[in-house]
């Protein structure tokens, strides 16, 4: 059997879409999901609706597993437990070469995951009394719920863990995943990530600078002015909600069962930089180490997924990062400005939309794209879609002002 952990199934959700197609398809078009969402009652006073990219249903019509008693999940666990069955058919596994439960593993990726449940609790305990706060509410709102439930609703005794590390949480699941495979502790693994709009994430959105003239969001009618990847004038980013499961498993053990294998994960690396560092540096080495890793020369990756997502310091480190390490004639797309910052469900949504991406032969838009920042780098971003000239290796760059990168390179099934 091969060492290569491939991609056999995805199950997403995003602000455009409750799955991958209809993600996609909204990316093709130029379309954004950016509207006006106000924190649940009483969580954070003192502030109005903020911009924000909102989950337009919770997956209602996806059974869960066929669980019972879901009103006892918190709504991340909801989503990930959902999103999980989509990636489990989608990677066939319901139709045959199911693993034993003991070979299934799941390692979950989040930034805040739980914190609107520790703050409804706290809320309702000071309010309410102690008496009537839920018994379901305490376990249900920690970090580690969400990979709970959706380890319970497939029935995993494998490997379990939550990791954490701000934007790049997914980057770091994946790491875990792919040693889970290569070392032999689980033949399949569920790779999930899901960051919810919490209260704290949307009073951050309510600072974001408004601009006379907004555009349309495209969601719900509303307006709202959006981001813009490496402009000039960009105000920084809006906050936004997504859920991603991947179905990861030995390359080998795809191809015998006869699966379809979305992208092979040729490397994942990570690297953490010095305060202040705008330059790249940190993303540099992280593309680097990448690249070396898997064995491939700057010039064999025909397409970049960026996070930039009009902020200064992430737009920046990436615009340096990526000039210095690929030059400036590799396709590079965001859709940061479309989604929002998904904050530990960046890395997996880049990783979702780049292996669609090298399937079809096609770049998505950047949404939000403006007048090129003059003090940037210039690459090669475009504000429609691309045709990729038979691309079989891609790279995910995601950044995190802490300062720290991750970078994934994928590739083209063999």
């Amino acid at each position: 059997m091969s060492t290569s952990a491939a991609v056999t199934g995805v199950g997403l959700a995003t602000a455009l879409g409750a799955e991958l197609d209809a993600t996609w398809e909204g990316l093709l078009t130029g379309r954004t999901a950016v509207t006006d969402v106000a924190a649940p009652e009483g969580l954070y006073p003192g502030r109005g609706p903020a911009p924000a990219a909102a989950l337009a249903d919770d997956l209602s019509d996806v059974s869960a597993f066929g669980r019972r008693r879901l009103r006892a999940l918190s709504r991340e666990s909801l989503l990930v437990s959902r999103a999980g069955l989509l990636a489990w058919r989608d990677a066939g596994l319901d139709a045959g070469g199911a693993p034993a439960p003991e070979d299934l593993g799941v390692v979950l990726g989040t930034a805040g995951a739980g914190l609107t449940g520790y703050l409804q609790v706290l809320h309702d305990g000071l309010t309410l009394g102690v008496d009537l706060v839920s018994p379901y509410a305490g376990p249900q709102g920690s970090l580690n719920a969400a990979v709970s439930d959706l380890a319970i609703a497939a029935d995993a005794e494998g490997p379990v863990a939550t990791v954490t590390a701000g934007r790049c949480s997914g980057a770091e699941a994946l790491t875990v995943a792919a040693d889970l495979v290569r070392t032999g502790q689980a033949e399949v693994v569920l790779v999930a990530a899901v960051d919810v709009l919490d209260p704290l994430t949307l009073g951050a959105g309510a600072v974001h600078e408004r601009a006379e003239g907004a555009v349309d969001g495209g969601v719900g009618g509303r307006s709202a002015h959006l981001p813009r990847p490496f402009a000039p004038d960009r105000t920084g980013h809006l906050p936004g909600e997504a859920v991603v499961v991947l179905v990861v498993e030995d390359a080998g053990r795809a191809r015998e069962r006869g699966a379809r294998i979305h992208a092979e994960v040729a490397a994942v690396s990570t690297a953490l930089g010095v305060t202040g560092d705008t330059d790249g540096e940190a993303a540099a080495r992280a593309v680097d180490t990448a690249l070396a890793a898997a064995g491939l020369v700057p010039g064999a990756v025909g397409l970049v997924c960026s996070s930039a997502d009009g902020s200064g310091p992430v737009d920046r480190a990436e615009a340096h990062a990526l000039y210095k390490t690929l030059g400036a004639d590799t396709p590079v797309f965001t859709a940061c400005a479309a989604l929002g910052d998904c904050a530990g469900t960046t890395v997996l949504l880049q990783v979702a939309l780049t292996a669609k991406a090298l399937a079809v032969g096609e770049a998505p838009a950047t949404a939000g794209l403006a007048d090129w920042d003059p003090a940037l780098p210039q690459l090669a971003v475009s504000d429609a879609p691309r045709r990729l000239h038979a691309a079989t290796a891609a790279l995910v760059l995601t950044s995190d002002d802490r300062p720290g990168a991750s970078a994934v390179v994928l590739r083209v099934p063999r």
